[in-house]
């Protein structure tokens, strides 16, 4: 069995090891980017948005730097194709949340008929990258549109052609969907998920702190889709980060006088950063750093007991939810939700969300049963010892990189 003191060296060798050749697959969850149409018998606004970090991958960036407003308009003019053509009449930046580019187009177009509009940005430097489009009509009707490598067209119809009310099925549906395929593209909610099975030592415990995690994140989807909170994007990407590390360290399962010596360390680390954000402009959210080192601090303290621990981790689990379902929420702020249809729409990505998570859970339960039950007890001990040490630098890595990079 691999000793717990050595699971620290073990998980920053594989951090070394993912930072340097893994940034394109792992540094960041999901690439994404999102687009909001407004048609009319003779004019297009295009009003499209891509997190910052992504603009920095593009070739046009290269040589624009450090213009990423200029780098993305340079991008969207190369990649999108209306077919009829329509002619560019206006483009400019907008100001947005930090952490996000926004560009606005506005096309000149003479067609009653069918528009089709090829959407190949960020392709070329991410394969699986996904794009969310809305279709609006002056009508105030809409639709949401998933464009990824395999189906880059989005076909629409100018506002002479009103779009139908979406029905029951087509809203439920789509927003399962959309729900489904968001979760399923998420790498830090799936680590997550991995994390919370480690946790538990039983199929029931499993489930129950599972039904906690749903709990948390429904409520604060609700939240953040009806616009009664929404807290700052990068900071929600930061903490979920920083729910994986925290977790890993109680998957980790270290000896009591092993967390004393984390407690103390964590302690003296958030008074250092709390110390560092009052005197600097660099780190500028000391109330955030207190929570969070109160929470690390007391989290450590509960784990010590593990019957304790277990007692209550439907609670903490439902806490951690409380977070991610504000990172859930994102995508849904991003397209928008006609009020019509927002209960609804919610349900169905509340379902896609928890069906893929039921899948995730389903399948690693099953190969977790399936190696303790066909490997030698010493192999199946080190996998379980180390495999916690290595989601713990995953979640270091990215709450490193979204709160500092």
């Amino acid at each position: 069995m691999i000793a717990p003191s050595r699971n620290y060296i073990y998980g920053f060798i594989f951090l070394a090891f993912f930072n340097l050749f893994s940034q394109e697959a792992f540094a960041h969850t999901r690439s994404v980017s999102y687009s909001n149409w407004l048609i009319t018998n003779d004019e297009i606004v295009m009003t499209f948005s891509a997190p910052a970090r992504e603009v920095t991958k593009l070739n046009e960036y290269k040589t624009l730097y450090p213009d990423l407003s200029a780098s993305l308009d340079k991008h969207l003019l190369d990649s999108i194709i209306l077919n009829p053509e329509g002619s560019l009449v206006k483009s400019k930046a907008l100001i947005t949340e930090q952490g996000t580019i926004a560009i606005e187009h506005t096309y000149s177009i003479k067609t009653n008929s069918l528009l089709t509009i090829e959407m190949n940005a960020f392709y070329e430097v991410s394969s699986n990258h996904t794009h969310y489009a809305t279709h609006k009509t002056i009508d105030g009707k809409s639709r949401s549109i998933i464009v990824n490598q395999n189906n880059r067209s989005i076909e629409i119809t100018p506002n002479s052609q009103k779009l139908n009310d979406e029905n029951f099925k087509d809203v439920l549906f789509g927003y399962t969907n959309l729900g489904f395929t968001h979760i399923l593209s998420g790498l830090d909610h799936l680590v997550f998920l991995l994390v919370l099975l480690l946790l538990c030592r039983s199929l029931k415990e499993l489930i129950f702190t599972a039904t906690g995690f749903t709990i948390g994140h429904s409520v604060s989807l609700f939240l953040a889709a009806s616009n009664l909170l929404i807290p700052n994007t990068r900071i929600i990407e930061s903490l979920i980060g920083f729910t994986i590390v925290i977790a890993a360290i109680e998957a980790i399962r270290l000896p009591m006088m092993e967390l004393k010596k984390v407690r103390v360390f964590s302690m003296m680390l958030f008074i250092s950063i709390f110390v560092i954000s009052i005197f600097t402009t660099y780190i500028n959210n000391s109330l955030l750093i207190i929570g969070m080192g109160l929470l690390t601090i007391s989290y450590l303290k509960l784990i010590e007991d593990e019957n304790v621990s277990s007692k209550y981790r439907p609670v903490l689990a439902a806490i951690f939810g409380i977070i991610h379902g504000f990172g859930f929420a994102n995508i849904l702020n991003e397209i928008g939700i006609i009020k019509a249809n927002f209960l609804l729409a919610l349900l169905g990505f509340n379902i896609g969300v928890e069906l893929g998570q039921i899948l995730v859970l389903s399948l690693l339960w099953f190969i977790y049963v399936h190696m303790k039950s066909n490997m030698k007890n010493k192999h199946f001990a080190g996998i379980r010892t180390l495999l916690p040490s290595i989601l713990l630098a995953i979640g270091l890595y990215w709450f490193i990189t979204r709160s500092f990079i």
